[in-house]
């Protein structure tokens, strides 16, 4: 295993060419225009903040009035080392994430695929958008999220 010291200076080294930034930015103005667009598009949903993380994961919140009220929420979200969207049912809280664990089981819909990852606590249940994001055409990559989260919406909705 490599030493912190040897780690950083692989970063700096990283960091001095200038892609890393120049990627890392453009997924942030992405998502940021994503969520912009979503907050015009939906106005009657509470769409929270972006968290830009710590270059593992960003993402921010929707809530529909329904899921407000269980308190869940759906996670929009840019998993990095993946280089994949993907949407979450999360809960305000471990106890009511419980509440809902039966989702991991069921059948949502034959639209979209569901799992869990199991070393996931944020999410009751998951879903991938897209694996393969095509950055350099922005709004069918928002075309496609905004459809699998309807679809995602749609068919846990239809589970509670």
């Amino acid at each position: 295993m490599k030493g912190l010291n040897q780690l950083i200076h692989e970063y700096t080294n990283q960091l001095q060419d200038g892609e890393l930034q120049a990627a890392y930015k453009g997924i942030l103005a992405f998502i940021s225009k994503l969520r912009i667009g979503l907050i015009k598009k939906y106005p009657q949903n509470e769409i929270g903040s972006m968290y830009q993380g710590h270059m593992d994961m960003t993402f921010f919140s929707f809530k529909t009035e329904q899921l407000k009220d269980k308190g869940l929420k759906i996670a929009i979200v840019y998993l990095h080392e993946k280089g994949a969207f993907e949407v979450w049912l999360s809960a305000r809280n471990r106890d009511i994430a419980k509440k809902y664990e039966l989702l991991q089981t069921s059948d949502m819909s034959a639209d979209i695929m569901v799992f869990h990852d199991e070393a996931n606590l944020e999410a009751i249940i998951e879903c991938t958008l897209t694996s393969t994001p095509d950055f350099e055409d922005p709004d069918s990559l928002a075309s496609v999220i905004d459809q699998g989260v309807n679809k995602f919406v749609d068919a846990v909705s239809g589970h509670l």
